[in-house]
């Protein structure tokens, strides 16, 4: 199995490990400690042991006494936590602060959920649909729990989502199913509530089942379609100045989330 870099390294260590990664020639323990971002800080005893554990880690290895450079092993670690980095640095830009983030939250899960039922209804098996129907059954008995209505609302699509054989579909679910979208399930609640449909994503989510159950992967998609097409509608329509108030000061009161 491969080691997450962020795992295996203290934080100190993959700096090391990057700047000899980012260098064309060998660096020596005294150019590492000036390209170090708080450099100054780092006693020379400090920057022998964190080098000395690189090398016995075999990450690194000197070169005739000119400095160090990575070993295929530490070349691969770099090469990860930079991916690991920018992937980062992706899902950071993924923070829902305003209504339009929602909308394009619903029209991004529109795209991947219609593929994903009709992966689901080729392919579920009897223990998947009876997974489905019990978050269908915990929606309706909790219908009146704000709290517990949109959670057993939230895992019917993460059950969808795990339901699906494509591991790529799978994946991305779990992006747009990740606990930092959670507050979308609050907005939809508010929105959903004011206009009195509360209770029409429980037929709705039934139809789907109904539909992955009977194998009919054109009929699942049309119901996953009807029931985003209706948040939508709901997120769309007009609203009191109050309420709209109230969400957008909700939504950007929401801390920044954790990757």
């Amino acid at each position: 199995m491969t080691r997450s870099a962020s795992q295996s390294l203290e934080p100190r260590e993959l700096e090391l490990l990057l700047l000899i990664a980012a260098a064309a020639e060998p660096l020596g323990a005294r150019e590492l400690r000036r390209r170090l971002a708080d450099g100054g800080r780092v006693s020379e005893s400090t920057m022998n042991r964190l080098l000395r554990r690189l090398d016995e880690q075999g990450l690194t290895r000197s070169q005739a006494g000119r400095g160090r450079v990575l070993s295929p092993a530490g070349r691969a670690l770099a090469d990860q936590a930079t991916r690991e980095q920018r992937w980062h640095d992706n899902l950071s830009q993924l923070e829902i602060k305003t209504l339009g983030d929602v909308r394009d939250l619903v029209v991004a899960r529109r795209a991947l959920e219609r593929e994903i039922v009709r992966s689901a209804a080729l392919s579920a098996e009897p223990s998947d649909v009876m997974a489905l129907r019990r978050y269908l059954v915990q929606h309706e008995d909790s219908i009146e729990s704000e709290r517990d209505r949109r959670v057993a609302a939230v895992e019917f699509h993460r059950q969808l989502a795990r339901s699906c054989p494509n591991r790529m579909l799978r994946a991305s679910a779990m992006v747009l199913f990740d606990p930092r979208f959670d507050v979308l399930e609050q907005v939809l609640d508010i929105v959903t509530a004011g206009r009195g449909r509360t209770e029409a994503s429980p037929h709705e989510h039934d139809a789907i089942v109904d539909a992955i159950e009977a194998r009919d992967p054109d009929a699942a998609e049309a119901a996953m379609l009807q029931h985003l097409d209706r948040l939508s509608e709901d997120l769309s329509a007009e609203t009191s100045a109050s309420t709209a108030l109230a969400i957008e000061l909700f939504l950007r009161s929401q801390p920044a989330p954790r990757i």
